[in-house]
């Protein structure tokens, strides 16, 4: 009997709860000063009326980024890029050159930098999962991660992003740093954009805490 209880606490103390990783990555990713992004996107998914492929993102905590969004245009897929500095936005197009947009119009556009926000972003986000369930545990990048699977109301995950507004509440399947806690890898599925339109995005994140310089159009440089 003895054995076997001690079997039992090296199993729990390896496989944590996951209201456990899910608020123990909140905490870590609020610590995050930057970080890289890739992000792929699925059907049904438009961004100043082009069609959503994957995007690259390179993010200066608290709400800095250089995202490049790559988008299909007829056949082709073509590149628009979005530069966020100084609570500046700036968007350029296939063929055209750097544009700054109004406050109105940046707060339509998904916030990639606003992932970290404190208040608002993946540090608030992740504790509030709703009947986090353990999903086993993977490799991503090299780095040991335990998976939750949980569900995040369109509220929620309409503040994390800015001008993403699902239509429904969204499950999301995470890969959380088994030492470190930092989220590695977050697929948010569900009605991302509008009712009766499932959908899906994968972000991969990677390169914690790395030197980022952002350029802005004029010349000078945040972050």
């Amino acid at each position: 009997m003895l054995l076997l209880a001690l079997a039992g606490a090296c199993t729990n103390s390896s496989t944590p709860k996951p209201e456990t990783v899910l608020q123990e990555s909140g905490q870590a990713m609020a610590k995050v000063k930057s970080v890289s992004a890739d992000i792929a996107f699925g059907p049904g998914l438009s961004f100043q009326g082009f069609t959503l492929s994957s995007a690259t993102s390179k993010i200066q905590v608290p709400g800095d980024s250089d995202t490049v969004i790559k988008v299909k245009q007829q056949d082709f897929l073509v590149d628009v890029e979005v530069i966020t500095s100084g609570g500046h936005v700036w968007i350029k197009v296939p063929f055209g050159r750097f544009t700054e947009v109004t406050p109105d119009e940046a707060a339509q556009l998904p916030s990639i930098g606003g992932l970290f926000d404190a208040q608002h972003g993946l540090p608030a986000l992740l504790p509030q999962g709703q009947s986090p369930a353990a999903d086993g545990s993977e490799q991503m990048g090299g780095v040991d991660c335990d998976r939750v699977k949980t569900t995040y109301t369109a509220d929620q995950v309409g503040q994390a992003l800015g001008g993403l507004k699902p239509a429904s509440d969204i499950q999301a399947r995470l890969w959380v740093g088994h030492d470190d806690h930092l989220l590695r890898r977050v697929v948010l599925t569900g009605q991302l954009t509008s009712a009766g339109a499932a959908s899906s995005v994968d972000v991969h994140l990677h390169d914690f805490n790395q030197p980022v310089s952002i350029a802005t159009p004029g010349g000078a440089t945040g972050g």
